[in-house]
């Protein structure tokens, strides 16, 4: 019987595999895509995610793909106006095709027996085991495997609960050649009702990664090239970045989830990364606080011998609120200043006036000079 069968091979589902496999658990990790694929993401690495990479011995790996780090934040105001602060601590831009395939051939690596690609298609949990119905999109053959826990890391959850209302923003994502842009940067561009960022990633490339309302994408009948350029209209900044640069891929589009930590999984069923709670992604925290949070979840698995109880569950989620609580909030307040051209413009006077500023506001996003 497998100890654990791990839905989702993104950052959280395999760095959980990496983790118990490494502890001799018994792991069947379930990814019902082909890899290397790539999807909507921001596409950087917070501190929280470069320690908990650290800690499983896999930043040298991530280093050598050709991540790039980043040290500064660039913010533009629509009217061209700019500030530019020091990161606490540096982040690193890597894509997640680059990313998620390395961080899966580490829990290959690892010991764990990954299904690939399968989709699992029903969670039963009982009070001793779970039995998790699974589809081979290879062959659409069906099998049932019992594990003593399930570790939910899909992102959108694979069991029967209430789905967190939608936000109805809509994340926008792109590659590109050729950007007029710093190399050492994240860079936060003020549109018209929301916004935009850029980061250098692998491979001399540019990640833009955009938040835009529902219904500006709907009035450009998901024409997402034309709702582009007048986005670009909007900003100075982003339009010189972008004006000489050569889009590399297609453009890809995906609803932006927004919640708080979940609190209504089964007993033998633990959530990870997107699955338990999602939070703005201006702050780019979501791929550290995925791995942060399969790290947490792991730990609590090995620590009590693989008992688990309601009372580990609730101590579990005490964790997760703490690492999620203040940073959903402020990046929540940092998304809404950011899509306010005149509360940009101010946000841009005062934080290039003083470092101390700065450094307040990234600490309400969860950016500190030191881990806590």
């Amino acid at each position: 019987m497998p100890d654990a069968a791990i839905i989702g091979a993104g950052p959280a589902g395999s760095a959980a595999a990496v983790l118990l496999a490494g502890r001799g658990w018994t792991v069947t990790l379930v990814e019902q895509h082909r890899f290397p694929r790539d999807k909507v993401c921001g596409e950087c690495l917070s501190a929280v995610g470069v320690d908990t990479l650290s800690r499983l011995a896999l930043l040298p790996v991530i280093e050598s793909a050709g991540a790039v780090w980043l040290s500064r934040a660039i913010l533009h105001a629509a009217d061209g106006s700019s500030a530019t602060m020091p990161l606490p601590r540096a982040m690193l831009g890597i894509s997640r095709h680059a990313l998620d395939s390395l961080l899966l051939d580490a829990a290959v690596a690892a010991g764990a027996n990954v299904r690939q690609p399968a989709r699992c298609e029903a969670i039963e949990p009982t009070a001793n085991a779970v039995f998790v119905k699974v589809r081979d999109l290879a062959n659409n053959r069906v099998e049932s495997i019992t594990a003593s826990f399930v570790i939910l890391a899909d992102g959108k959850s694979a069991i029967p609960l209430a789905t967190p209302a939608r936000t109805q923003d809509i994340g926008i994502k792109a590659h590109w050649e050729n950007a007029d842009a710093t190399r050492d940067a994240i860079e936060l561009f003020s549109l018209r009702g929301c916004y935009g960022g850029l980061a250098a990633i692998e491979a001399g490339r540019w990640n833009t990664a955009l938040s835009v309302p529902a219904s500006r994408v709907k009035t450009h009948c998901g024409n997402i090239d034309s709702l582009f350029h007048e986005l670009l209209t909007e900003n100075a900044s982003l339009r010189r970045r972008l004006s000489g640069a050569t889009r590399v891929g297609p453009w890809l589009a995906a609803p932006l989830p927004r919640f708080a930590v979940r609190r209504d999984f089964p007993t033998r069923v633990i959530p990870v990364g997107n699955a338990a709670a999602a939070l703005e992604p201006i702050g780019g925290e979501g791929m550290g606080l995925a791995l942060r949070s399969a790290e947490l979840a792991c730990a609590s698995l090995v620590v009590n011998h693989g008992h688990w109880s309601d009372g580990h569950s609730h101590e579990l989620l005490n964790d997760y609120d703490h690492l999620w609580r203040a940073r959903r909030l402020g990046c929540r307040a940092a998304a809404m200043v950011v899509s306010s051209s005149k509360a940009m413009n101010v946000a841009v006077n005062l934080l290039g006036a003083t470092d101390h500023l700065a450094r307040g506001v990234f600490g309400l996003m969860g950016k500190h000079a030191a881990h806590p």
